[in-house]
């Protein structure tokens, strides 16, 4: 389990919670979640802000790339 997922569960989120609060496809947030996407900015501070943690408590150079825009 990844720090993401974790803090997710933590939280008491579904994926399907965040997507929705992220106004994304559930595929896309689990792309997300298992880092075989990129996460736009944008996107990984609302992640944060859903998750009431700072940005980089979850997403750090090793584990995730954040992209600097949307379109991915």
């Amino acid at each position: 389990m990844n720090i993401l997922e974790q803090k997710r569960k933590n939280a008491n989120l579904t994926q399907k919670d965040m997507a929705n609060k992220l106004k994304i496809a559930i595929s896309t947030y689990c792309q997300y979640e298992t880092g075989t996407r990129s996460i736009p900015s944008l996107y990984a501070h609302e992640i944060a802000k859903a998750l009431k943690c700072d940005v980089l408590d979850i997403f750090t150079p090793e584990k995730f790339t954040v992209s600097k825009n949307i379109a991915n």
